[in-house]
């Protein structure tokens, strides 16, 4: 019997031309509720979205050079509910 995969909802997708400035803003808005809050929120307009990962993330960085664009991906993910996991210890 097949499992069924979790189907894909694209919650936020949003591109526009920024400042490093601008950008480096926005990086340091996103840190600072992390560290305050867990969690952080994107703005636009009436819509509000919640971004709130658990603990234990996986990250990926990425740079790519193709001629004269060069390219800059920051991911992260997580599992719902996932927390810290504990590592075995012996006493």
């Amino acid at each position: 019997m097949e499992e069924k995969q979790p189907t894909s909802q694209k919650v936020i997708k949003h591109k526009e031309k920024q400042s490093v400035i601008e950008f480096a803003t926005i990086l340091e808005k996103m840190a600072k509720k992390l560290k305050e809050d867990g969690k952080f929120t994107f703005v636009r307009g009436t819509e509000h979205i919640e971004v709130s990962p658990t603990n234990q993330l996986k990250v990926e960085y990425e740079y790519e050079v193709k001629g004269d664009k060069h390219e800059f991906e920051m991911e992260f993910e997580w599992i719902a509910g996932e927390h810290t996991v504990k590592t075995m210890d012996i006493e």
